[in-house]
């Protein structure tokens, strides 16, 4: 049994159904207008019918009047004094289906995602200007709070299930990303190559051998570093006792510039109009990966120190991060969100790093959409892969 005849027999009068028990006629016309328009109004989503040949009965069951064939009224009659009448134009088909070897017609009226629908004339008894909805059986003029209603369920119309939110212009719901298998830090580096120099300057004192550590063999300005190998032993001793703190901006800067992945979202608005003032907030499991809260620049060299030319200030466009318990989130202003236009979510790309540890794993994302115009947010959720 289809869901059109499932309604035929078993559903009774609402606001998504009505039965007529006569075709519509010229002499009321107006009524098929009222009729059309009331539906196509009710702030509720899906199709809506008006069965002609039944009559409700107040016990619930169903009286056919079966239409002789060559009576049925084509749809375009029907279709164009709607057209002529009101506005925006409705959308709606009439065909026929038939019942229990009864012929029936059906008024199927869907995808009327720009209402208000108002009548674009006078027209007999009703006046232009005129707007009416249904409301479970029966049919009102349009008040303010319906016009809400309204309003709200085009804004969902309009937008819902047309934001596509991926990793590329693609929109790909998932990536697959490699873990960083080999990691070591500027001070990893460092601190081996000072054991290394301690343990040889220590191995030739042993064996008695001139040791001519700290000899410095040329002239360096006050900006230059002295290589380890030039360094006293005391110095370097202190060195590797602070050698965390000595290359903190370097480990950071390895960290999330050199073996971290370079993300970013793509959204692309499928709508038919801008999305105000949006805002995107992502949620990323914590557990085996680090989020980045901001890009850390590249430590100067020796040059740069010496060089007395200012730098430009670093503007910093980088996403908000704050991490929570179990879980990294991440926002963003995005302002307007043109439609038919691919937008990137961040200004700079997240850095994020997958170690050993989430290798084999696969996170999921989530994420919401929020805008000025839309009545409610929008959500969805990505998976990112790591092998």
């Amino acid at each position: 049994m289809s869901n059109l005849e499932w309604l035929i027999r078993y559903e009774n009068e609402g606001t998504t159904l009505d039965f007529k028990r006569e075709q519509y006629v010229k002499a009321n016309y107006n009524d098929l207008i009222k009729d059309i328009m009331s539906m196509a109004n009710a702030p509720i989503e899906g199709k809506k019918y008006i069965i002609v040949g039944v009559k409700d009965k107040p016990d619930g069951s169903k009286e056919h009047f079966s239409i002789h064939r060559d009576e049925f009224v084509d749809q375009a009659t029907y279709q164009q004094i709607v057209r002529e009448n009101v506005e925006p134009n409705i959308n709606f088909a009439y065909y026929s289906i038939e019942l229990d070897e009864n012929l029936l017609g059906v008024f199927e009226i869907d995808n009327c995602d720009n209402p208000p629908y108002m009548m674009r004339k006078d027209y007999r008894s009703l006046k232009k200007g005129e707007c009416y909805i249904r409301r479970g059986s029966q049919q009102e003029r349009i008040t303010r709070r319906d016009l809400d209603e309204i309003l709200q369920l085009k804004s969902r119309r309009v937008f819902n299930d047309k934001i596509s939110v991926g990793f590329n212009k693609r929109l790909e719901q998932k990536i697959i990303v490699k873990a960083a298998r080999e990691v070591e830090f500027p001070s990893e580096k460092a601190k081996q190559k000072i054991e290394t120099i301690l343990r040889e300057r220590q191995e030739k004192s042993k064996l008695g051998l001139n040791d001519q550590h700290g000899w410095t063999p040329r002239f360096r300005t006050p900006f230059e570093s002295v290589p380890f190998e030039e360094r006293k032993t005391e110095e370097l001793e202190r060195n590797l006792e602070d050698i965390r703190n000595i290359y903190q901006d370097d480990d950071w800067y390895y960290f999330g510039e050199e073996v971290s992945e370079k993300i970013n979202l793509v959204l692309k608005n499928d709508g038919a109009k801008y999305l105000e003032d949006v805002s995107i907030k992502l949620r990323i499991p914590s557990e085996s990966l680090t989020v980045m809260d901001r890009i850390h620049q590249e430590p100067q060299t020796d040059y740069d120190l010496f060089n007395t030319t200012p730098l430009p200030p670093v503007i910093d466009y980088y996403p908000s991060v704050i991490e929570e318990e179990r879980v990294y989130i991440v926002e963003e202003n995005l302002g307007a969100l043109k439609h038919q236009q691919y937008s990137e979510a961040f200004n700079e790309n997240l850095r994020i790093f997958f170690g050993r540890s989430s290798v084999g794993r696969t996170f999921t994302w989530n994420y919401k959409i929020y805008a000025k115009n839309l009545p409610k947010p929008i959500n969805g959720e990505l998976s990112v892969e790591v092998v």
